[in-house]
């Protein structure tokens, strides 16, 4: 995880697996890995980047977690959830986003975790997808790989993960919101499956 890192210090961008499929990203701590990730997957932008978190000290540093939301998530997360926060007004400047909210998540994938923890800083995270084939994410390192080629500076390939995305939740305005159905189960939330 040592040269992962090294590579995020140095505005780089990683190819990593999650618990639902492959993402690549960078170091929040990286304005120009960040601009790289951006031309990179152009034209999804900031529509569907998440942050990335190893314990929930650091969401309240790049989010506005209510009592609610912090209650909400503490039992899902590390989890296959994505939830939709406030974005503090740091955050949204760095994402160069317009609208007030972000996406948090603190995935399970071992890799993932032991990379989070290595580096130290949250990551921002975009699934890698398939620019042929829309929404379709990578389920192996190999395939972002041979689709982003040098775009790319390290490629952690630890194997075959079936895609499917995550759960996303918004909890803007103390409400419980379904966004997408994904591989968390909505029955943890208290909604109806």
């Amino acid at each position: 995880m040592e040269q992962a890192s090294n590579v995020l210090d140095k505005d780089g961008i990683v190819v990593w697996p999650t618990e639902s499929g492959y993402g690549m990203g960078c170091s929040t701590a990286s304005p120009k890995g960040l601009n790289k990730l951006y031309r990179i997957t152009n034209p999804v932008k900031a529509k569907v980047l998440a942050l990335l978190f190893n314990d929930f000290s650091q969401i309240s540093q790049y989010a506005e977690v209510s009592n609610f939301a912090f209650r909400t998530m503490k039992h899902l997360m590390p989890g296959p959830y994505t939830f939709i926060l406030p974005a503090r007004q740091r955050t949204a400047k760095m994402l160069s986003i317009k609208r007030p909210e972000v996406g948090v998540r603190m995935p399970t994938h071992p890799v993932l975790r032991a990379l989070l923890a290595a580096h130290g800083h949250p990551l921002v995270n975009a699934a890698a997808r398939f620019s042929e084939r829309e929404g379709e994410v990578f389920t192996t390192g190999e395939g972002v790989e041979d689709q982003y080629g040098r775009n790319v500076d390290l490629v952690l390939d630890a194997e075959e993960i079936p895609a499917s995305g995550t759960t996303i939740v918004s909890l803007v305005g103390d409400e419980v919101r379904l966004v997408r159905p994904g591989i968390g189960p909505i029955s943890q939330l208290g909604l109806e499956e």
